[in-house]
C-alpha cells in the first residue's frame, strides 16, 4: 500500500519552493534569499515587491509546529497569510497559503523569510526533526512541542535525549593514539607521613555549567594528621608553587609529582571568547582549548603512577577555578583512590524497532561497570557502585567519547529513516577501535 504525501493547502512538498542553507548548517541569509527573489522569473514578471530595499514587513503573529512543518501566521495591513515551512537536511521548502509553488517565490513567501531574518540570517536547526513525525499523527515519537503564547517550543523526550540529526557533531574516530602510561616501579614504595604532610587532590567540574571552568587537574595540599597519622585532623593549604611547601619533608617522588601539578594547573582553565560566535574565533578558541586538553591527558598519565605512591588522595568538586584557592574545607574534601587498572570501552547498537539505539559501556579487567553519571571526569572515568575509586582513560578519542556520551545519558537514538545514509558509517568508523555488539 503506497503512502500517501503530505500535502499542505493541497499542495506536496515537491511544489514548495527550495532556498539553499549556507554550507554545513540551517542557517538562510538574507543576502542568499535576495539574490535569489531578484530573478524576474522566481518573484513574477508582473511583481509589486521591491527586492533588496526596506519593505514594509509583515507582523509574525503566531508560530506553530505541525508534523514536522512550521506555520508561520503573518499579517501586513489588513491582510493575512500562512507561510508554512519544510527544514531539509540542506535546503529549505517553502510555500504559502497565498501563492508560491516549486517555480514561483510569491510575495508573502518571501516577506515573511525576510521578517524572520531580524539580524540578517535565521537559523532554522531548532525547526529540523526529520521523520520524527509520522505522517497523520499530531504528536511525535521523540520530541514534544509544547504551545506558548505566540509560538512553541521543542523538546526531546527524556528517553529520547539522546537523538541524533543528521549533521550533529560526534566525536572524530579516524585515528586512536593510546598514551604511553607511566610504569609503577615500586608498589610498596609508599610515601612517609609525618604530623604535617602533603595530599593530593583530584579538582573537578563541571565543563560547561559554571564561571571560570575548568578541566580535571590535581593540586598538592598541607594537611595536618591526627595523632596516629591515619587521618587528616585539618587541611591548611593548596599549594601552588615550591614555596608553599617550604619546611616540609617531601620526597623525590612528591617533588616530581608537585612539578606535574603546577604544569596541570597551568593547562586547566578552558579558554572562552567574547566574540565566540564568529566561526573563525570559535575555531581558535577550540583549538587551545583541544590541546591544552590532550596536554594535560599526557601528564595525567604521568602523574598516575606516583599518585599511586601517596597515602591521601582527595576529590573536590570546585564548581570553578575561582574556587580552587586558599584552604581547602572539610566538608567538600572527599577521599578517593586511583588505580592502575585500564578501563576499556565497548559499543552496543540495538535495534528497536523504527530506531537503532548506539549504547556506550565499559568494563575493567572484562568486568562490566556503570558509568557514574553524577561524577563526569572527562579524562577518568568511576563506577556507580563504587564512586571513590577512578580510571584513567587510555586515548583521546576514549575520553572524547565518554564526555559525548555522558551528556546523553550513555546512549544515542538514530531513527531508521535516515541511519544508513547518515550514521551507519560513523558506527563501522567505531568498529575499527571497539567492539560494537549488535542486538
Amino acid at each position: 500500500m503506497m503512502t500517501k504525501p503530505i500535502t499542505i493547502t493541497g499542495k506536496p512538498l515537491s511544489q514548495f519552493y527550495k532556498l539553499p542553507f549556507e554550507k554545513g548548517s540551517r542557517v538562510l541569509r538574507l543576502a542568499v534569499l535576495d539574490q535569489i527573489a531578484i530573478d524576474p522569473i522566481v518573484i513574477g514578471l508582473h511583481s509589486t515587491f521591491n527586492v533588496g530595499k526596506k519593505p514594509d514587513l509583515p507582523v509574525i503573529q503566531s508560530l506553530s509546529f505541525d508534523q514536522g512543518l512550521l506555520i508561520v501566521h503573518v499579517k501586513l495591513g489588513g491582510e493575512e497569510a500562512r507561510g508554512y515551512i519544510a527544514v531539509e537536511y540542506d535546503h529549505l521548502l517553502v510555500s504559502c497559503s497565498v501563492d508560491t509553488d516549486e517555480t514561483y517565490l510569491g510575495r508573502y513567501a518571501y516577506l515573511t523569510l525576510r521578517a524572520m531574518m531580524r539580524s540578517g540570517y535565521c537559523d532554522f536547526q531548532e525547526y529540523y526533526w526529520p521523520t520524527c513525525f509520522a505522517l497523520g499523527n499530531k504528536r511525535s515519537k521523540y520530541v514534544d512541542v509544547v504551545k506558548k503564547p505566540g509560538g512553541f517550543t521543542i523538546t526531546l523526550k527524556k528517553r529520547f535525549n539522546g537523538l541524533f540529526r543528521p549533521g550533529d557533531d560526534f566525536p572524530d574516530v579516524t585515528e586512536r593514539a593510546v598514551v604511553p602510561r607511566e610504569r609503577l616501579l615500586d608498589k610498596h614504595g609508599m610515601a612517609r607521613l609525618a604530623p604535617v604532610s602533603i595530599g593530593y587532590c583530584f579538582a573537578n567540574t563541571d565543563l560547561l555549567n559554571f564561571h571560570t571552568n575548568h578541566y580535571p587537574f590535581l593540586i598538592p595540599y598541607v594537611f595536618a594528621a591526627t595523632a596516629y597519622l591515619k587521618t587528616v585532623k585539618s587541611f591548611k593549604r593548596f599549594v601552588f608553587n615550591a614555596n608553599d611547601v617550604d619546611g616540609i619533608s617531601l620526597s623525590p617522588q612528591q617533588e616530581e609529582l608537585n612539578g606535574i601539578c603546577f604544569a596541570m594547573k597551568e593547562l586547566a582553565a578552558i579558554r572562552f571568547s567574547a566574540n565566540g560566535n564568529l566561526p573563525e574565533v570559535a575555531a581558535k578558541t577550540n583549538a587551545v582549548n583541544d590541546a591544552n586538553q590532550l596536554a594535560l591527558f599526557k601528564l595525567w598519565n604521568k602523574a598516575l603512577p606516583l599518585l599511586m605512591q601517596q597515602r591521601f588522595t582527595h576529590y573536590f568538586y570546585s564548581y570553578g577555578l575561582r574556587n580552587v584557592t586558599g584552604k581547602p574545607v572539610m566538608r567538600d574534601m572527599k577521599l578517593v583512590d586511583f588505580t592502575m587498572d585500564v578501563p576499556v570501552l565497548s559499543f552496543v547498537l540495538k535495534d528497536e524497532g523504527d530506531y537503532y539505539e548506539l549504547q556506550l559501556k565499559l568494563k575493567v579487567k572484562g568486568k562490566s561497570l556503570h558509568f557514574n553519571t553524577d561524577k563526569p571526569g572527562l579524562f577518568l572515568v568511576c563506577d556507580r557502585g563504587r564512586p571513590y575509586l577512578w580510571y584513567l582513560l587510555e586515548a583521546e578519542m576514549d575520553y572524547k567519547l565518554v564526555w559525548f556520551f555522558s551528556k546523553v545519558n550513555f546512549r544515542v537514538q538514530v531513527p531508521k529513516g535516515y541511519y544508513k545514509d547518515f550514521f551507519e558509517g560513523y558506527v563501522e568508523g567505531v568498529e575499527r577501535w571497539y567492539e560494537v555488539k549488535r542486538g
